[in-house]
């Protein structure tokens, strides 16, 4: 009979193999996209809705926390989280599609990178175990992969179907977490290797749903010809430095 320890046990194993391997697949074919696009000052901004979302993220799953409920906890984080990665649309209404998109895949980079730290600190001070770290890791691409998964959907698709990409971060998310609360919840080994086989399903559908998501950011890419803002600026020094080296 399985175990809720042993199947976790497995659940990890195919986290850090299926999982890392979905990951960088995925983020081949958004860095693809990412690279057809003009280059714009992402970093800060990306950094700043990234904490952010964080801090608001954990601000509305602290009642969950204190309480104790385990499962809710689970699809909150999912809806939650995958919600405040989308600061950037709201915030940068009036930028460019391409560079909003940009912008949200950097605030889920830096949410997943910060959030990353803070919990392989406590598998250090709790003296759990070190291939946990691992699977932080992979979670750190999945929290890019799943923004870019959301935003491309959300500005290249057109009707419900904009939101197909953001349900799939949602549930991949929520089911990413359920089999490890389950397990603190008490579920029987059985029910939490449905959750893992369910969780695994998503994570083997991630690269899919990442190519068709920067197919659909392709729709975002600038007319030939459009200039932004740091083109602009180096024209502008480019010229500025002719004119004062002619005779």
């Amino acid at each position: 009979m399985l175990t809720p320890e042993k199947v976790i046990e497995y659940y990890f194993g195919i986290i850090t193999v299926v999982g890392g391997l979905s990951v960088l697949l995925a983020i081949k074919y958004t860095l693809r996209r990412w690279r057809s696009f003009p280059g714009s000052g992402w970093k800060v901004q990306g950094f700043a809705l990234g904490i952010l979302g964080l801090v608001v993220a954990s601000f509305l799953e602290a009642p969950l926390l204190f309480l104790k409920t385990w499962i809710a906890l689970a699809f909150a984080a999912g809806i939650i989280e995958e919600s405040v990665k989308l600061l950037p649309l709201k915030f940068f209404g009036r930028s460019p599609e391409w560079e909003r998109w940009k912008l949200v895949i950097g605030a889920g980079l830096f949410l997943g990178i910060v959030e990353g730290i803070m919990y392989t600190a406590g598998i250090f001070a709790l003296n759990q175990e070190p291939y946990l770290v691992a699977v932080r890791v992979v979670l750190m691409g999945l929290h890019t992969v799943w923004a870019a998964i959301s935003v491309g959907f959300l500005l290249g698709e057109t009707g419900w179907k904009r939101f197909t990409g953001l349900a799939f971060s949602m549930v991949a998310h929520a089911l990413y977490d359920l089999p490890s609360l389950a397990t603190v919840d008490g579920y029987s080994g059985n029910a939490i290797a449905y959750l893992a086989g369910l969780s695994t399903g998503f994570l083997l559908a991630t690269p899919l749903m990442a190519k068709r998501a920067a197919e659909l950011a392709g729709k975002l890419v600038p007319e030939e010809g459009e200039e932004t803002g740091e083109v602009r600026e180096n024209a502008e020094e480019t010229e500025e430095s002719e004119v004062t080296s002619s005779p």
